[in-house]
C-alpha cells in the first residue's frame, strides 16, 4: 500500500505492510457507487488512485459537494462513530481505494498499538483541520 495519503506519511514500509494486512483494496469503475448516503458505514477509505465525487441529497436533489483525488481520505468520522453515511460517494474515474473497518482497526490496536495510535492520531488531526475550516465558513456566513 503506497503512502500517497497524508494519513500515512512517514509510516515505514513494515508499518504500511501491517496496515495493509488489516484492510482491503477495492477497485471501482467510473460512476460506480462507493458509499451511499444513509447506508450504515464503519469504514475509513483512502483513495489510492482516481477521482471520487461526493454528493449530498438536499431536498431530493443530489448536490456535488466535493471532488476527491488520489491521496485523499474519507469516512474518518465513521471510524469513531459508525452510523449512516452523510453523503453518497461515486467514482468519477476508475478508482482504487484502501479501506479499513472499525473492527479491523480495533484488531490492529491489539496487534500493534503504536501503529494504531499513529493512524488514529493522524485521523484526529485531519478531523480537527476540517472542523476549523467549517468553523471559518460558519463565521464567514454569519458575518455576511
Amino acid at each position: 500500500m503506497p503512502s500517497l495519503t497524508p494519513l500515512l506519511a512517514n509510516f515505514s514500509a513494515n508499518e504500511l505492510s501491517l496496515l495493509s494486512s488489516f484492510g482491503d483494496s477495492r477497485g471501482y469503475q467510473a460512476e460506480e457507487v462507493v458509499i451511499r448516503q444513509g447506508d450504515e458505514n464503519d469504514h475509513l477509505y483512502l483513495l489510492l488512485k482516481g477521482k471520487l465525487e461526493v454528493y449530498q441529497d438536499v431536498d431530493g436533489m443530489n448536490k456535488k459537494v466535493a471532488t476527491l483525488e488520489s491521496g485523499d481520505s474519507l469516512g474518518e468520522v465513521s471510524i469513531f462513530d459508525p452510523g449512516p453515511a452523510s453523503a453518497t460517494v461515486c467514482a468519477a474515474t476508475e478508482a482504487e481505494v484502501w479501506l479499513i473497518t472499525k473492527d479491523s482497526l480495533d484488531r490492529l490496536h491489539g496487534a500493534n498499538p503504536k501503529v494504531a495510535y499513529r493512524l488514529l492520531s493522524r485521523i484526529t488531526t485531519c478531523l480537527s483541520k476540517r472542523l476549523r475550516q467549517m468553523n471559518d465558513k460558519v463565521v464567514d456566513l454569519v458575518n455576511r
